[in-house]
């Protein structure tokens, strides 16, 4: 036979039948309240809005101020890697020798067929500076390898139509109507105890 007891919060505690040997709770609470019996208020509008552009304005830093160059030498000395791009974009890479180096830069299309490609030999901390403009939109990987020596290399694709940019006046505008709204809420506690 079962038997129910009501607790305070109205959670229903269930004793199954006697085969089973052990207990289960039936969480259908009759209101809602917290685990620990509190309550918590609904989150107001404007807070939900100025939480959503932070976080756009911090993912939108982190895309951008987040780039480590990658070492290449030894085993380990070619980077590959791909990017989605529209006509004019670029794909820019930075390279920076450890010590005496050669180094070969290739670029391929969607359709694996070589649309760029070249090398060149570096001195002991020598820089150097390629770019590749994709003429039409695509899928575009590359490699970059270091066949002597070591350095590093650091790939950055840089958006024709500035799409990459878009979180930051999306974020911005989310504070900024956030921060219209508390405005506006604030206004509205304030009439209502002058009325009281």
């Amino acid at each position: 036979m079962e038997k129910s007891v009501s607790f305070e919060n109205e959670w229903l505690w269930q004793s199954p039948p006697g085969d089973a040997d052990h207990h289960l709770l039936d969480a259908q609470p009759a209101r809602r309240v917290m685990a620990g019996g509190g309550a918590a208020p609904s989150m107001k509008m404007s807070d939900v809005f100025l939480l959503i552009g932070m976080s756009i304005l911090l993912g939108g830093l982190i895309m951008h101020l987040w780039v480590t160059p990658t070492s290449l030498e030894g085993d380990a000395n070619s980077k590959e890697g791909g990017a989605s791009m529209l006509k004019s974009d670029s794909i820019n890479f930075k390279l920076n020798a450890i010590n005496a180096s050669t180094f070969t830069v290739v670029v391929y299309d969607e359709a694996d067929k070589e649309v760029f490609s070249t090398d060149g030999l570096l001195s002991e901390g020598e820089d150097a500076e390629i770019l590749f403009k994709a003429e039409e939109a695509g899928f575009y990987t590359y490699n970059v390898v270091f066949e002597t020596g070591q350095g590093e290399v650091l790939v950055d694709v840089d958006r024709n139509t500035k799409i990459d940019f878009l979180p930051y006046p999306i974020g911005a505008a989310c504070i900024l109507f956030g921060l219209y709204k508390r405005g506006l809420e604030d206004d509205g506690a304030i009439d209502a105890e002058l009325e009281d």
